[in-house]
């Protein structure tokens, strides 16, 4: 016991310099509000997990493997509740990892996932932020980290921390105008050496008319965006697009686009370029939906394809983009969490997103499935980028069985290359141009009784770079894992993965697992 009261200790002093924000922000959003805003329906849940883990490949190596036993101590706390308002859902974790063959790798790492809106003024003026803190693949080529924390301390991730808050006013114009302007302010922040830290400045407004006052619709966007990095030259955007929407029934709507952008990205002072597109939305039953645009932007064509379909016991989502992202903490070739899965196949079905959360949640806590398990690897970047990416999935749900299959392909180019502001993360647009990726996945869930659940999965990722140099790298992992209740508030689980990565590096492990956890 007093060892266990010791780790603790030293993770809440090596967690104090790192985040030290983390109490100060529990204490802003649930002390100093008043109370007014605060009278709902509240839940605090601390908890504490440890997990086991015997590990044949402790450093994730070609040659000179070395096993190891893991301990990981996790103290947490999950804040989630609406006042009336307010909204709030806070999740954070402590990793605390000790080695016993080699105390020199023990370290901590932080996982934060926390987001709400507060309503200042009714109807009126909002406030959104958000806080993430997570472990990020540095490379595409070096394995992939599938786990919400680097156990094998890989030396291919690196925490990242993001922080946005965003005030807006929105509201009506008259009866049939809606109007939203809107201020985002973002920070990024990354352990790894040489990584580029961004602040990103964002102002954003937009006019439409209201649904069902007509056959004709209209909506006016603008945007302007500013990108400060910590190394490199600094980047800015602006964008006007107007949409004229033509209701040729209940079930069918055109549109055309056209509009004005200006940027410097490719170049050192701003070029613009005019937009010009058109698309359509069709929704044949409230279950199902295709919706596509296309566009001429100044990086060449842009698209947009969506389709959503939904059956008493399937979900399916197909979903294609090619645009530009000037945002950090990004990650390409993932196809992301169980939950985000999830929720975007029920979206149509389930249009408001508090139930749908909770239909989601349900769904997964009840196959014994965590929300933020994460379904594909990737690979981090900062800067300007052009990316291609089609995604495919599907889920089954019966009364014991819960089935996904999710598919995705990436292409990523480094649209800045050669201008100065091509500064990444990592070294892989050091030696590349273009970084294409493929990813299959296939997760069962079966629920054995009301307290025990059996789930498995399998998953190979497929990467390739190319520009000055070339190279390839192909993993598959596969995992089974048992989960079952041991009380109201207590679980236990046992679990077992096999991960094997080809080319330039390579390398396979076998582990097996066990985790304890207590809700209070």
């Amino acid at each position: 016991m007093n060892m266990a009261m010791d780790m603790v200790t030293d993770m809440a002093m090596a967690a104090r310099y790192k985040f030290p924000l983390l109490p100060l922000a529990l204490g802003a959003a649930l002390g100093m509000t008043p109370p007014p805003v605060l009278a709902g329906d509240w839940r605090i849940v601390p908890s504490i997990s440890v997990n086991e883990t015997s590990t044949d490949n402790v450093g994730l190596v070609k040659n000179h493997r070395k096993s190891d036993w893991i301990t990981d101590l996790i103290p947490g706390i999950n804040v989630t509740g609406h006042g009336d308002r307010l909204k709030l859902d806070f999740d954070y974790q402590l990793h605390g990892l000790f080695y016993t063959n080699d105390s020199s790798r023990n370290n901590h790492q932080n996982a934060l996932s926390a987001k709400g809106t507060l309503e200042a003024l009714e109807n009126f003026f909002f406030i959104d932020a958000n806080a993430n803190i997570t472990q990020q693949n540095v490379s595409a080529f070096k394995g992939s980290t599938y786990a919400t924390v680097d156990v094998n301390d890989s030396g291919n991730t690196t925490e990242t921390r993001a922080y946005r808050i965003a005030p807006y006013f929105k509201g009506m114009l008259g009866d049939a105008t809606e109007y939203l302007l809107r201020h985002d302010l973002s920070k990024t922040v990354s352990d790894a050496s040489g990584a580029n830290d961004t602040r990103t400045r964002q102002w954003s407004g937009r006019l439409a008319s209201v649904d069902g006052f007509s056959r004709f619709g209209w909506s006016i966007e603008a945007d302007n965006k500013k990108n400060d990095y910590s190394r490199g030259r600094d980047t800015e955007s602006e964008l006007l697009r107007g949409v004229l929407t033509f209701r040729v029934d209940p079930q069918f709507r055109v549109s055309l686009i056209g509009g004005r952008e200006a940027n410097d990205y490719t170049s050192e002072n701003k070029k613009s370029h005019a937009i010009a597109g058109a698309g359509f939305e069709w929704a044949p039953t409230q279950r199902t939906l295709l919706a596509a645009s296309s566009e001429d932007r100044f990086f060449g064509s842009g698209n947009s394809v969506t389709f959503t379909h939904r059956t008493a016991g399937t979900a399916w989502k197909y979903s294609q983009t090619k645009d530009t992202f000037s945002s950090t903490n990004q990650s390409s070739g993932v196809v992301g969490t169980y939950f985000g899965l999830l929720d975007s196949m029920f979206s149509t079905a389930i249009p408001d997103p508090a139930a749908r959360a909770a239909y989601v949640n349900a769904m997964l806590t009840s196959s014994g499935i965590a929300p933020n398990a994460t379904l594909q690897g990737g690979f981090m970047t900062t800067g300007i980028t052009l990316q291609k990416r089609k995604e495919l999935s599907l889920a089954l749900t019966g009364a014991r069985n819960t089935v996904t299959f999710a598919a995705t392909r990436s292409e990523t180019q480094d649209i800045s290359r050669g201008t100065g502001s091509g500064w990444f993360l990592g070294s892989d647009f050091s030696a590349f141009n273009n970084v294409r990726q493929t990813g299959v996945s296939a997760n069962w869930a079966h629920q054995l009784s009301g307290l025990s659940t059996l789930t498995g999965s399998a998953s190979r990722l497929k990467s390739k770079g190319s520009g000055s140099s070339s190279t390839h790298t192909d993993e598959t992992m596969l995992t089974v894992n048992f989960l079952t209740r041991l009380g109201p508030k207590t679980s236990a689980g046992l679990g077992a993965r096999r991960i094997e990565v080809d080319g330039d590096t390579g390398y396979a492990e076998n582990a097996v697992s066990g985790t304890f956890s207590h809700r209070f």
